[in-house]
């Protein structure tokens, strides 16, 4: 089985004492490796961030960009999965 790499963004936390933060998957592109994924998000950091902000809105403040194996995003989707914010993946 292949390994996919998605880009993941981070958001700053509104309430410090909130657990869980917002996350932005770009599913699109994806990589084959971590070192192509690393090295697309260090060319563009600034619009990957642009892009993950304008679907959330202005009050969510990208924090950092993770490059994330196909099973860590699933892990981080089932773990959300009774959320309303649960996504189809």
């Amino acid at each position: 089985m292949e390994t996919l790499y998605f880009m993941v963004v981070a958001f700053v936390m509104q309430n410090p004492l909130d657990i869980d933060r917002p996350l932005f998957v770009y599913y699109e592109p994806y990589f084959k490796s971590y070192a192509q994924c690393h090295s697309y998000v260090q060319e563009n950091n600034q619009a990957i961030y642009f892009k993950a902000a304008q679907s959330l809105g202005r009050n969510h403040v990208p924090e950092s960009i993770y490059c994330l194996n196909k099973s860590q995003v699933k892990d981080i989707h089932d773990y959300t999965a009774g959320t309303p914010e649960k996504k189809g993946i």
